[in-house]
Protein backbone atom coordinates (compact mmCIF):
# COMPACT_ATOMS: atom_id res chain seq x y z
CA UNK A 1 0.00 0.00 0.00
CA UNK A 2 1.36 3.61 -0.94
CA UNK A 3 0.27 4.69 1.87
CA UNK A 4 2.09 7.06 5.03
CA UNK A 5 0.60 4.52 7.56
CA UNK A 6 -1.28 5.60 10.52
CA UNK A 7 -0.13 2.48 13.11
CA UNK A 8 -2.47 1.74 11.11
CA UNK A 9 -4.99 0.44 11.19
CA UNK A 10 -5.92 0.54 8.05
CA UNK A 11 -6.91 0.41 5.43
CA UNK A 12 -6.11 -0.20 3.26
CA UNK A 13 -8.74 0.71 1.30
CA UNK A 14 -8.46 3.26 -1.63
CA UNK A 15 -6.11 5.81 -1.69
CA UNK A 16 -4.55 8.68 -3.63
CA UNK A 17 -2.91 11.81 -2.63
CA UNK A 18 -1.79 15.33 -4.50
CA UNK A 19 0.37 18.30 -3.10
CA UNK A 20 -1.75 21.19 -3.43
CA UNK A 21 -0.23 24.84 -2.76
CA UNK A 22 0.51 25.35 0.89
CA UNK A 23 -0.85 27.91 3.01
CA UNK A 24 -3.56 29.71 1.59
CA UNK A 25 -6.01 28.59 -0.80
CA UNK A 26 -6.40 31.59 -3.21
CA UNK A 27 -9.42 31.20 -4.66
CA UNK A 28 -11.56 30.03 -1.50
CA UNK A 29 -9.91 32.06 0.90
CA UNK A 30 -8.95 29.32 3.26
CA UNK A 31 -6.49 27.04 3.98
CA UNK A 32 -5.41 24.85 1.22
CA UNK A 33 -5.98 20.68 1.51
CA UNK A 34 -2.03 20.16 2.70
CA UNK A 35 -2.10 22.94 5.59
CA UNK A 36 -5.03 21.87 7.18
CA UNK A 37 -4.54 18.02 6.94
CA UNK A 38 -1.60 18.57 8.40
CA UNK A 39 -2.58 20.66 11.37
CA UNK A 40 -5.81 18.16 11.07
CA UNK A 41 -3.99 14.75 11.56
CA UNK A 42 -0.86 15.57 13.97
CA UNK A 43 -3.75 17.80 16.56
CA UNK A 44 -4.95 14.02 16.87
CA UNK A 45 -1.85 11.91 16.85
CA UNK A 46 1.30 13.29 17.30
CA UNK A 47 3.20 10.45 16.48
CA UNK A 48 1.78 10.40 12.15
CA UNK A 49 3.80 12.07 10.10
CA UNK A 50 1.35 14.60 7.53
CA UNK A 51 0.59 13.09 4.44
CA UNK A 52 0.80 15.62 1.31
CA UNK A 53 -1.85 15.49 -1.95
CA UNK A 54 -0.09 15.12 -4.91
CA UNK A 55 -2.45 16.02 -7.97
CA UNK A 56 -0.26 14.85 -10.57
CA UNK A 57 -1.13 11.07 -9.46
CA UNK A 58 -4.79 11.19 -11.00
CA UNK A 59 -6.63 12.30 -13.86
CA UNK A 60 -7.28 16.23 -13.88
CA UNK A 61 -10.95 15.70 -13.23
CA UNK A 62 -10.20 12.99 -10.16
CA UNK A 63 -7.55 15.31 -8.38
CA UNK A 64 -9.92 18.38 -8.87
CA UNK A 65 -12.45 16.21 -7.19
CA UNK A 66 -10.78 15.00 -4.68
CA UNK A 67 -9.46 18.67 -3.80
CA UNK A 68 -12.66 20.13 -3.49
CA UNK A 69 -13.94 17.44 -1.33
CA UNK A 70 -11.07 17.19 0.99
CA UNK A 71 -11.63 20.82 1.24
CA UNK A 72 -14.92 20.32 2.34
CA UNK A 73 -13.62 17.76 5.10
CA UNK A 74 -11.40 19.76 6.26
CA UNK A 75 -14.08 22.68 6.91
CA UNK A 76 -15.93 19.43 8.89
CA UNK A 77 -12.68 19.01 10.84
CA UNK A 78 -12.07 15.49 9.48
CA UNK A 79 -8.51 14.30 9.35
CA UNK A 80 -7.54 14.52 6.25
CA UNK A 81 -4.57 11.99 6.22
CA UNK A 82 -6.51 8.70 6.48
CA UNK A 83 -8.92 10.26 2.72
CA UNK A 84 -5.59 10.89 0.85
CA UNK A 85 -4.33 7.46 1.64
CA UNK A 86 -6.99 5.42 0.16
CA UNK A 87 -7.31 7.81 -2.44
CA UNK A 88 -3.33 6.91 -3.18
CA UNK A 89 -3.61 3.03 -2.62
CA UNK A 90 -6.48 3.65 -5.37
CA UNK A 91 -4.03 5.24 -7.22
CA UNK A 92 -1.55 2.41 -6.96
CA UNK A 93 -4.13 0.14 -8.17
CA UNK A 94 -4.96 1.84 -11.04
CA UNK A 95 -9.23 1.91 -10.28
CA UNK A 96 -10.85 4.43 -12.22
CA UNK A 97 -11.70 8.20 -10.51
CA UNK A 98 -14.96 7.26 -9.76
CA UNK A 99 -14.29 4.30 -7.05
CA UNK A 100 -11.83 6.53 -5.83
CA UNK A 101 -14.25 8.86 -4.69
CA UNK A 102 -16.63 6.93 -3.90
CA UNK A 103 -13.97 4.67 -1.50
CA UNK A 104 -12.89 8.51 -0.05
CA UNK A 105 -16.28 9.90 0.48
CA UNK A 106 -17.20 6.20 2.44
CA UNK A 107 -14.54 6.78 3.97
CA UNK A 108 -15.29 10.28 5.36
CA UNK A 109 -18.79 9.57 6.24
CA UNK A 110 -17.72 6.29 8.64
CA UNK A 111 -14.96 8.68 10.21
CA UNK A 112 -17.62 11.55 10.69
CA UNK A 113 -20.02 8.72 12.47
CA UNK A 114 -17.03 7.04 14.25
CA UNK A 115 -16.52 10.77 15.67
CA UNK A 116 -19.45 11.14 17.00
CA UNK A 117 -19.13 7.72 18.87
CA UNK A 118 -15.41 7.75 19.75
CA UNK A 119 -16.09 11.09 20.73
CA UNK A 120 -14.57 14.70 19.26
CA UNK A 121 -10.82 14.21 20.39
CA UNK A 122 -10.17 10.18 19.29
CA UNK A 123 -6.89 10.21 17.97
CA UNK A 124 -6.88 10.14 13.85
CA UNK A 125 -5.24 6.09 14.05
CA UNK A 126 -8.42 5.26 16.28
CA UNK A 127 -10.89 7.28 14.22
CA UNK A 128 -9.45 5.74 10.52
CA UNK A 129 -9.68 1.93 12.28
CA UNK A 130 -13.12 2.90 13.82
CA UNK A 131 -13.91 4.15 10.00
CA UNK A 132 -12.93 0.48 8.35
CA UNK A 133 -14.58 -1.29 11.11
CA UNK A 134 -18.15 0.40 10.34
CA UNK A 135 -17.85 0.30 6.90
CA UNK A 136 -16.96 -3.51 7.39
CA UNK A 137 -20.21 -4.13 8.63
CA UNK A 138 -19.16 -3.25 12.77
CA UNK A 139 -22.04 -1.53 14.25
CA UNK A 140 -22.33 1.30 16.69
CA UNK A 141 -22.69 -1.08 19.93
CA UNK A 142 -19.70 -2.87 18.81
CA UNK A 143 -17.18 0.16 18.67
CA UNK A 144 -18.93 1.71 21.93
CA UNK A 145 -18.50 -1.74 23.40
CA UNK A 146 -14.32 -1.28 22.32
CA UNK A 147 -14.29 2.22 23.60
CA UNK A 148 -15.53 1.50 26.74
CA UNK A 149 -13.08 -1.75 27.22
CA UNK A 150 -10.28 0.80 26.45
CA UNK A 151 -11.82 4.05 27.76
CA UNK A 152 -8.09 5.70 27.86
CA UNK A 153 -5.81 3.76 25.84
CA UNK A 154 -5.71 3.30 21.79
CA UNK A 155 -8.38 1.22 20.54
CA UNK A 156 -6.78 0.51 17.14
CA UNK A 157 -5.47 -3.06 17.82
CA UNK A 158 -8.66 -4.27 19.01
CA UNK A 159 -11.03 -2.59 16.04
CA UNK A 160 -8.64 -4.06 13.71
CA UNK A 161 -8.52 -7.25 15.36
CA UNK A 162 -12.78 -7.02 15.64
CA UNK A 163 -12.79 -5.94 11.51
CA UNK A 164 -10.78 -8.99 11.01
CA UNK A 165 -12.64 -11.65 12.61
CA UNK A 166 -15.94 -10.41 11.43
CA UNK A 167 -14.77 -10.34 7.81
CA UNK A 168 -13.73 -14.08 8.55
CA UNK A 169 -17.33 -15.31 9.34
CA UNK A 170 -17.01 -14.86 12.63
CA UNK A 171 -20.48 -12.83 13.61
CA UNK A 172 -20.58 -9.54 15.28
CA UNK A 173 -21.68 -10.15 19.06
CA UNK A 174 -19.29 -12.76 19.12
CA UNK A 175 -16.58 -11.22 17.78
CA UNK A 176 -17.43 -8.04 20.01
CA UNK A 177 -17.72 -10.03 23.52
CA UNK A 178 -14.26 -11.74 22.71
CA UNK A 179 -12.55 -8.56 21.74
CA UNK A 180 -13.86 -6.50 24.63
CA UNK A 181 -12.85 -9.49 27.46
CA UNK A 182 -9.44 -9.84 26.21
CA UNK A 183 -8.86 -6.07 25.81
CA UNK A 184 -9.67 -5.21 29.39
CA UNK A 185 -7.06 -7.15 30.35
CA UNK A 186 -3.51 -5.79 31.05
CA UNK A 187 -1.01 -5.97 28.25
CA UNK A 188 -4.00 -7.50 26.13
CA UNK A 189 -2.81 -6.47 22.47
CA UNK A 190 -0.94 -9.73 22.14
CA UNK A 191 -3.55 -11.86 23.22
CA UNK A 192 -5.36 -9.69 20.51
CA UNK A 193 -3.16 -10.48 18.24
CA UNK A 194 -2.96 -15.00 19.21
CA UNK A 195 -6.91 -14.56 18.60
CA UNK A 196 -7.07 -12.60 15.17
CA UNK A 197 -3.95 -15.37 14.10
CA UNK A 198 -6.04 -18.16 15.71
CA UNK A 199 -9.21 -17.44 13.91
CA UNK A 200 -7.65 -16.87 10.99
CA UNK A 201 -5.52 -20.04 10.72
CA UNK A 202 -9.37 -21.74 10.67
CA UNK A 203 -11.40 -19.89 8.83
CA UNK A 204 -9.87 -21.27 6.12
CA UNK A 205 -12.19 -24.59 6.63
CA UNK A 206 -15.64 -22.51 7.39
CA UNK A 207 -17.27 -19.49 9.70
CA UNK A 208 -18.00 -22.18 11.89
CA UNK A 209 -14.22 -23.60 12.56
CA UNK A 210 -13.10 -19.97 12.67
CA UNK A 211 -15.83 -19.22 15.87
CA UNK A 212 -15.29 -22.81 17.75
CA UNK A 213 -10.99 -21.39 17.07
CA UNK A 214 -12.32 -17.79 19.06
CA UNK A 215 -14.56 -19.74 21.57
CA UNK A 216 -11.10 -22.15 22.57
CA UNK A 217 -9.13 -19.64 22.46
CA UNK A 218 -11.20 -16.81 24.75
CA UNK A 219 -11.71 -19.78 27.10
CA UNK A 220 -7.88 -20.53 27.41
CA UNK A 221 -7.08 -16.78 28.19
CA UNK A 222 -9.41 -16.03 30.23
CA UNK A 223 -8.68 -18.84 32.23
CA UNK A 224 -5.32 -18.11 32.48
CA UNK A 225 -4.16 -21.08 30.60
CA UNK A 226 -1.64 -21.22 27.04
CA UNK A 227 -4.47 -20.43 24.60
CA UNK A 228 -4.24 -22.39 21.40
CA UNK A 229 -2.30 -20.46 18.60
CA UNK A 230 -0.99 -17.61 21.20
CA UNK A 231 1.44 -15.84 19.34
CA UNK A 232 4.80 -17.06 19.64
CA UNK A 233 7.12 -13.73 20.26
CA UNK A 234 6.00 -10.85 21.96
CA UNK A 235 6.42 -8.52 18.78
CA UNK A 236 3.83 -9.95 16.25
CA UNK A 237 2.18 -7.46 14.08
CA UNK A 238 -1.37 -7.13 14.20
CA UNK A 239 -2.55 -8.37 10.74
CA UNK A 240 -4.84 -5.67 8.77
CA UNK A 241 -8.07 -7.00 7.83
CA UNK A 242 -8.96 -6.52 4.31
CA UNK A 243 -10.00 -3.73 3.06
CA UNK A 244 -14.08 -3.44 3.14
Amino acid sequence: MLSVTMLALAGQLLGAAMPLASGTDVEHGRPSATSAEQSGDQSGDQAQPPVTFDPTRFDSLTALSLRSFLDSAAEQGLPLGPLINRALEGAARRVSGARIMQVVRAHAAAMAEARAILGPTTPVADLDAAATALRAGVDEKALSAIRTSRPAGSVVIPLMVLTDIVQRGVPIIAARDAVTTIARMPSSDDALKGLQAAVAKNSVRGPGMAVDALNRYLRGTVSGGNPPSAPATTDRKPIRPPSP
